[in-house]
């Protein structure tokens, strides 16, 4: 298992209906920001959709990928910044609301029946203890019914709303990656995500392959406890799964899973954003 698991729950969010299939990227154009525009006191700014590289203001420091950080319980982040440790990944992907953050759905709901977890703080770009893009409460959680009930292997994403007062979306600040629906055998990805405990993320690199028709499957991954939730990224675009699904995203570090994003996935997500 690449996450942890054993959180408390403390809040109902949102479920999903099924709609039909969608086998193209899901995205939605939005205006990006200016770059070298402010994104917080001190903070770099990236221009909205790009990933993994970003541009910098000039009084703050290089993110590799603004768009990717890491979670935290709410009462592990002080008004500074992280006090704790994190225990699982996500990525900001491209709505119409700008606020969104995928992540793996054993990150936020235990699949034992009990609601899922919005107790939680997103800190995108996360390093060395710095945030460099503030830290961004979760507000609400889009987790399939199928997973709160038991755990469904194939359902394994969540996705966050996300927020910070006077901010702004949050992918108008750090940008933003496509969901792809229905991405096919995978192809070469890279896998963002942070180990827990670690003070930055690990990104390595492969072939993604169809394990089952619902799963994919990452040989050689090296992938720790903590990146669950991590966006696996083809092109340095494009989210065409998160580390979890099949083992909770693998019971060795060698190998790697991701449930394989389908019509259900692109349910979801219309479920928290509206659109």
């Amino acid at each position: 298992m690449q996450g942890r698991v054993a959180r408390p729950v403390t809040v109902v969010a949102g479920v999903v209906a099924v709609i039909a299939v969608v086998a193209a990227v899901v995205a939605w154009p939005r205006a990006s920001a200016a770059t070298g525009s402010p994104a917080a006191p001190g903070a770099p700014t990236a221009a909205a959709g790009t990933a993994p590289t970003t541009t910098a203001a000039a009084a703050g420091p290089q993110v590799a990928w603004p768009a990717i950080g890491a979670i935290f319980d709410a009462a592990d982040v002080g008004p500074d910044g992280p006090t704790g440790d994190h225990f699982c990944s996500g990525a900001v992907v491209d709505t119409p609301t700008g606020d969104t953050v995928v992540t793996a759905a054993h990150c936020v709901a235990e699949g034992d029946g009990s609601a899922p977890d919005t107790d939680l703080v997103f800190v995108p770009g996360y390093h060395d203890g710095v945030a460099p893009f503030g830290t961004w409460t979760v507000s609400d959680a889009a987790v399939d019914q199928r997973w709160i009930d038991d755990a469904d292997p194939d359902l394994d994403i969540a996705f966050l709303v996300v927020g910070r007062g006077g901010a702004g979306p949050l992918q108008d600040i750090t940008g933003a990656y496509r969901l792809t629906v229905d991405p096919g055998d995978g192809g070469p990805v890279q896998v963002v995500g942070y180990p827990e405990g670690a003070d930055a993320p690990v990104a390595p690199s492969g072939v993604a392959t169809r394990f089952s028709p619902t799963q994919l499957r990452l040989a050689d991954a090296d992938l720790p406890g903590g990146t669950s939730g991590g966006p696996w990224l083809r092109d340095g675009t494009e989210v065409i799964g998160v580390t979890g699904g099949y083992q909770q995203g693998g019971e060795s570090e060698d190998v790697s899973y991701a449930s394989y994003l389908d019509a259900d996935a692109a349910a979801l997500l219309r479920s928290i954003t509206g659109a």
